[in-house]
């Protein structure tokens, strides 16, 4: 199909879900890493991609955890949503908890927060809850990019394909039997791989 055509195809990029174990993994790690330690990290990501009041659990005056509250008053941290209730049981604070609404400023004021962290974090959750309602996905942009590489390849019919699954991919001639592009997240859940659907 080349020509002008394409321009009236909607894309067709599949994005297939990582696989069971693989999120299991990412959990582990999500959970070793911003549960404590970096949930400043994690909350600042949450916050800055989905617009939820970011909030601190204060324990001796001090923000001891922080987290999200979305606009149903759940909470959200390292562990997903996460009841009222059990909000402070990691850090062996009982309830009833003094929780504030707090900025990025207050976070930084206690310590420093690394781009670098909040950018892992970031991918981090969108691995593990893909369908939160984040504004600036890296999955969106990477589907986006996908769409657009499916219009290259309709019009110079060349496509992108990986004859076997570990293989390096090629550029080869359109068989016009493509339906577009299928996305696969890497076994880590931080890129995806691209091959031709057909």
């Amino acid at each position: 199909m080349t020509g002008t055509f394409w321009r009236y195809l909607k894309m067709t990029t599949e994005i297939k879900p990582l696989h069971e174990e693989a999120v299991e993994a990412v959990h582990d790690f999500c959970m070793a890493v911003f549960l404590d330690g970096e949930c400043y990290a994690f909350a600042i990501a949450m916050h800055r991609n989905t617009n939820w009041t970011l909030m601190g659990l204060i324990a001796h005056d001090q923000i001891r955890h922080a987290i999200v509250q979305d606009e149903n008053g759940i909470f959200y941290d390292a562990r997903g949503p996460v009841s009222e209730q059990e909000l402070g049981k990691p850090f062996h604070i009982p309830p009833p908890y003094e929780l504030r609404t707090i900025t990025e400023d207050d976070l930084r004021l206690i310590r420093p927060v690394r781009e670098l962290s909040i950018k892992r974090a970031q991918s981090t959750a969108e691995i593990l809850w893909p369908n939160f309602p984040f504004k600036k996905s890296i999955q969106a942009k990477i589907t986006a990019f996908a769409d657009d590489l499916e219009k290259i390849s309709r019009e110079h019919g060349l496509w992108i394909r990986s004859p076997f699954p570990a293989s390096l991919p090629l550029l080869a001639e359109t068989t016009g039997d493509e339906q577009g592009y299928t996305l696969e997240p890497t076994h880590d859940g931080l890129t995806f791989t691209i091959d031709r659907r057909l």
